[in-house]
């Protein structure tokens, strides 16, 4: 069902705050994925109770229910997605990832984890973070300790680290587009201290992977209709496994 059924369905019930949001939805659908309650409260001349009332009138929860039937319930009315396509751009995503990462010449990655006096790991999003998680449980396994900076960059703990850290130490980031603006912020210090950095990114040619000490490439079609709509992690994973087990030949050399 599209959200222009649903507002026909209760459209008799609307007060005005009501048509006015409504109105402001339907001229407004393709930015409401970006906005906070507060930001479509101010938008549309309402206030936010009215926002929160509005979405439980149309049979959400809550507003961020609607603002996820938004993003992802118009787009599979109008668009037929199959398993098949899903399955075909996970698989070449995952090859293109492996055979970009059997052309680079690790033992300077390895070296860096292996010898660095710390070694942090940071996420510019939560898909990232779970990346970095995942990293650091795997490469404990393996006794290597990293440690996993929270989210979100101008934290105090972030800030407190960043401080801390010199060239002896490595630090590898996961960020999808590598042009995050608030890391090139924070990353100003660690590189002004010559901090080695790793970054992982979808994109070969960006922001992170020309200011890292070292760089690898997941490959996602950023292009892809898929892929705008579905964080693909996939490739992420496979590098992370990738150098893991590359790193214990490494150390069994």
């Amino acid at each position: 069902m599209k959200l222009e059924d649903l507002i026909k369905e209760k459209y008799t019930s609307f007060t005005e705050g009501d048509i006015a949001i409504a109105r402001y939805l339907l001229n407004s659908t393709e930015d409401i994925s970006k906005m906070s309650i507060n930001e479509l409260a101010k938008n549309s001349l309402t206030s936010k109770s009215s926002v929160l009332r509005f979405a439980q009138k149309l049979g959400f929860s809550g507003f961020t229910e609607m603002k996820n039937f938004l993003k992802w319930g118009n787009f599979f009315s109008e668009n037929s997605i199959t398993y098949s396509e899903l399955g075909d751009l996970l698989s070449e995503s995952v090859k293109k990832t492996i055979e970009t990462f059997k052309n680079l010449n690790l033992d300077n990655i390895h070296q860096a984890i292996d010898e660095s006096e710390h070694v942090y790991l940071i996420g510019t999003g939560l898909s990232q973070q779970s990346m970095a998680a995942q990293m650091q449980r795997i490469f404990l396994g393996l006794g290597k300790e990293m440690q996993v900076l929270p989210i979100g960059l101008q934290t105090t703990l972030y800030q407190i680290m960043i401080e801390r850290m010199c060239e002896k130490d490595l630090l590898i980031v996961f960020s999808g587009s590598g042009n995050n603006q608030i890391l090139k912020e924070e990353l100003s210090t660690p590189i002004l201290k010559n901090v080695k950095i790793l970054g992982i990114t979808s994109t070969g040619n960006n922001w992170l992977a020309n200011h890292s000490t070292f760089s690898i490439t997941a490959h996602v079609d950023m292009d892809n209709q898929i892929s705008n709509l579905l964080s693909i992690s996939s490739p992420f994973n496979v590098i992370i496994e990738l150098l893991a087990y590359s790193y214990i030949k490494y150390k069994n050399l």
